[in-house]
């Protein structure tokens, strides 16, 4: 068969030192020590940093090094093996011990008979992609990770908190102490009232209470820190400190009230029974911070302050009322600026509760009184 390149005046040697790609020539051995390169051209040159007359005779491992993937290498050989082409990209190194990323494509040269004498292989420095790649790879990791930390904050904080919060490396801050106001609310009988019904619709109750409950807090800016079965913790006065923070929880606590009562008269015309709910809220120190291992990590309150007013909640089934607040929470509003009418509380007294030393000064919102 005529040469029609050769005819034509095309020298292949040229062709091959001209080409902008990298070109290797190598010989046929697989096993090891491997094959042996026979040429590269002054694109390998120009990319690896290495000679042809000093890489001539050598392994292509001389391009290896110490986070080349030698898994590559062993895909490579076996596609090769059966005589087909191989693709595929590894990590080089250059003369200078600089590393990069190269893009292969080896293919066999056949002799007359059909065997692979030789293999060609063209390479491409395809750095820059990678990298472009990766930085593209982590850009959409950080947004979902940023996607997920956001709907995590719109669990527990009032949406215009939520994006001011995002934004921050670190969302709550260090472990810290502040002067906090802190509600409990609950059920008043639920586990009486869910024994008779399916564990599918004492779910659903429990995320129908929890849903009013949840736009109520967000409302009077108060934050969610916890669902405990039935109960709900949420904090006033933080992550953002408010010169009306124990205003807002009264109000809030109230409003929860009213919004049980709503609630209970849809309930009514379902022919279902009503819903009763218990507030205690307290005002004073407490500590917040993540607490957990490394595996689980959740924000929370502690401290007296949450104690008592868990224990003031507590206190509603037997003082027969729907609100029992301490009285450092009604101290707290009456010096705050502008300070917010009690409404129907009145003072109560001194009540001793439990695990405390000292009896607590309480005001209470009777049942009758919303």
């Amino acid at each position: 068969m005529p040469d029609h390149g050769i005819k034509a005046g095309i020298d292949p040697a040229a062709v091959l030192q001209a080409a902008a790609e990298s070109i290797l020539v190598t010989t046929a051995s697989l096993e090891l020590p491997g094959p042996k390169i026979l040429y590269a051209n002054p694109a390998f040159e120009k990319m690896t940093g290495w000679s042809c007359e000093e890489i001539v005779g050598h392994s292509p491992r001389i391009l290896q090094g110490e986070k080349t993937d030698m898994g590559v290498f062993r895909s490579m050989r076996r596609t090769l093996q059966t005589g087909g082409t191989w693709e595929g990209l590894a990590l080089n190194y250059r003369k200078d011990g600089s590393s990069f990323w190269m893009e292969w494509s080896i293919t066999g040269l056949r002799d007359a008979g059909g065997s692979i004498y030789q293999y060609l292989a063209v390479q491409r420095d395809v750095t820059a992609r990678v990298e472009m790649e990766a930085r593209l790879q982590r850009t959409q990791e950080a947004a979902q990770a940023a996607e997920r930390a956001r709907a995590n904050l719109a669990r527990y904080f009032p949406p215009n908190l939520v994006e001011a919060l995002a934004a921050k490396d670190q969302p709550l801050g260090t472990v810290a102490q502040q002067d906090l106001a802190v509600l409990f609310a609950d059920i008043v009988g639920f586990t009486k009232l869910s024994e008779g019904l399916e564990p599918a619709r004492v779910i659903h109750l429990l995320r129908d209470i929890h849903a009013w409950m949840q736009r109520v807090i967000f409302k009077w800016n108060g934050s969610i820190e916890g669902y405990i079965g039935d109960e709900v913790l949420a904090i006033f006065g933080f992550p953002e400190r408010e010169a009306h923070s124990a205003s807002n929880a009264l109000a809030c606590a109230q409003e929860l009230l009213r919004s049980a009562k709503a609630w209970n008269l849809q309930r009514g015309l379902s022919g279902e029974p009503a819903v009763h709910i218990g507030v205690g809220l307290h005002y004073g120190p407490v500590v917040l911070g993540d607490v957990g291992t490394a595996d689980f990590v959740e924000f929370t309150v502690i401290g007296d302050t949450v104690n008592i007013a868990s224990r003031l909640q507590k206190e509603t089934r037997r003082l027969n009322c729907d609100l029992v607040v301490g009285e450092p929470l009604v101290a707290a509003i009456q010096s705050e600026p502008g300070a917010r009418d009690l409404g129907r509380l009145r003072r109560f007294g001194e009540i001793d509760i439990r695990g405390r030393s000292h009896a607590v000064e309480i005001w209470i919102q009777s049942r009758d009184e919303r």
